[in-house]
Formats: C-alpha cells, structure tokens, sequence
C-alpha cells in the first residue's frame, strides 16, 4: 500500500513529465547492438547520380568538422552496430548534402520493475529497480517523488 501511494504521489507531483519510450525525431535511426542497419539517402530520383556518404568523427563539430567518407550508394549499410558506430550520417550528391541522418545504437530499455517497502514506521520507505541487463552507455534513470 505504501508504495502504491508514493507512486500515485510522484505521478501527482510531476504533471506533463510523461513517462513512457521518448519521440525519436524523423532523420534519428535506432539500432540495437549487433544487428545490421540500411541507412537511405533518396526514397526516389535519378539513379544516374553517384551517392556518396560520410560519417562525423567523434568531436568533430569542435574541431573543425571532420568527416570521414564511408561509401558511395544510394544505401548505406552498416553491419553488426557497436555502440561507437552512433553519430551523424550524411549523403551527397555532387558535394551537396542531400539528407543528414542520426544514428543511434543502444538497447531498448527494459520495463522497470520497481517494489517499495519500509522496514517499520518510523524509518524510510526504501525502493529498488534491479537491472536484468546492464543498460546502454547514455541510459538515465529518475524516481520522482
């Protein structure tokens, strides 16, 4: 019961802070570590135009903008996703960015199971979230109360 009610009580306490899966933006991709990911340039065009892509290195945009060119196609695969292989993903035609796209690898985050007690009356209500899996590098967890 206890717990019950600080949930209803930090659910109260945090209007419009929506809990739930984040909106992912329309040029973010998402993948999962290991799987393999196509990354599309134009839905439709001239397909006699070379497609070139590239990728910005890590801390780039503060170091002048270095990019490192990956392939050319309209698609890009990338195969067996490492969390490093997160970033920004351009494609060019004839040196002029066409579309620019974010990708993002990481585990989808597991559903919390979170269980409250309090060991007598006058001491804390403790909560815990234990973990099945260890959660992607950038993962965030807050218990609003």
């Amino acid at each position: 019961l206890p717990a019950a009610l600080l949930l209803r009580a930090a659910a109260a306490a945090a209007p419009g802070r929506p809990c739930g899966p984040a909106v992912l933006s329309r040029d973010t991709v998402l993948g999962r570590p290991g799987a393999n990911v196509t990354l599309t340039c134009r839905d439709e065009g001239p397909v006699n135009v070379t497609v070139s892509w590239q990728v910005e290195e890590r801390g780039a945009a503060a170091v002048g903008g270095r990019n490192r060119r990956l392939a050319e196609g309209n698609t890009l695969l990338l195969r067996r996703l490492r969390y490093e292989d997160s970033g920004r993903y351009s494609c060019y035609v004839g040196g002029r960015p066409l579309r620019s796209l974010r990708l993002l690898v990481e585990e989808p985050p597991e559903t919390p199971r979170v269980s409250c007690y309090r060991r007598s009356h006058d001491k804390d209500v403790l909560c815990e979230w234990p973990l099945q899996a260890k959660p992607s590098p950038g993962t965030r967890a807050m218990l609003w109360v």
